[in-house]
């Protein structure tokens, strides 16, 4: 895998449309040192992968020279694809701010989710090879991306083995998650692991209170967690009726959390559900 990472050396320009991007403006931030951790905190603002940005063992020379090879997408809107299937691969994408959603196409068109991409986690990586992307990914809720060139990555790599070492971290962490979300015995513990993780990973950014709005459709959910929208809705009206959740269309509110930690680990309580 090191050695994979690293022996790139033809994948340079990045695939979204130029007219999303820039660089990161630290000219804007006169008032501070041009390559200093507080102004580049000032320019991302409270985005959740400041563990990648900012390495442990760093100098403020060597920050400018991270920060220097990442852009910065504007708002992006839903509909659009960082890739489609097929793509050349240049790049990798971490996401800063929205949704985006990974999916493929069988042969008679019907799409299939593969993963839901909030702040903080990183998608692309999956092309190193053979340099190709094997799925599409679309913004679902208008998104802001970073884009840095997989062939500055493997170069700064050599010099830095703490951000090949942060890489591999999130990559561990995002596959760990995608396996506990497909581990559950039938729809209502599958459901609860979900909503669980979505929180979760929402709270990176923001402290939801147990409180937040799915940044994707039921439909989406369902084709995700591979059951039919009507398992789903069935399900979550069964978890309102149980007093374990609020669900007003996208927006959910856990209530019972204790209950519904039970659920996710498999342990059905005394107090059945009721049905729908």
């Amino acid at each position: 895998m090191l050695s994979t990472f690293h022996d790139f050396q033809t994948l340079k320009a990045p695939t979204l449309p130029k007219r999303f991007l820039r660089t990161l403006d630290v000219g804007a931030y006169p008032d501070s040192q041009a390559a200093s951790t507080p102004v580049f905190r000032r320019v991302c603002g409270l985005c959740s992968l400041q563990e990648w940005c900012w390495p442990v063992g760093m100098d403020e020379s060597d920050l400018q020279r991270l920060h220097d090879i990442i852009q910065h997408s504007d708002l992006l809107p839903a509909g659009e694809h960082l890739f489609r299937t097929g793509d050349r691969f240049t790049a990798i994408y971490a996401v800063r701010s929205g949704c985006i959603k990974s999916y493929t196409t069988d042969l008679n068109g019907h799409e299939q989710v593969r993963d839901f991409h909030l702040p903080g986690e990183l998608l692309g990586f999956d092309a190193v090879y053979p340099e190709r992307h094997h799925f599409n990914a679309v913004v679902l809720k208008p998104a802001s991306v970073c884009v840095v060139a997989y062939q500055d990555v493997a170069e700064l790599s050599r010099e830095f083995p703490g951000l090949h070492t942060q890489i591999l971290a999130l990559l561990s962490r995002d596959f760990a998650r995608q396996q506990m979300c497909v581990e559950g015995f039938d729809a209502t513990q599958q459901i609860a692991i979900f909503l669980f993780d979505i929180e979760r990973r929402l709270r990176r950014q923001y402290d939801s209170g147990y409180e937040f709005d799915l940044p994707m459709s039921h439909e989406d959910v369902a084709n995700y967690l591979r059951f039919s929208p009507e398992t789903v809705s069935r399900v979550i009206t069964k978890l309102q009726h149980a007093g374990v959740i609020q669900a007003d269309r996208r927006h959910i509110r856990i209530l019972d959390v204790a209950r519904l930690e039970k659920l996710a680990q498999g342990i059905r309580p005394a107090q059945s559900l009721p049905s729908a």
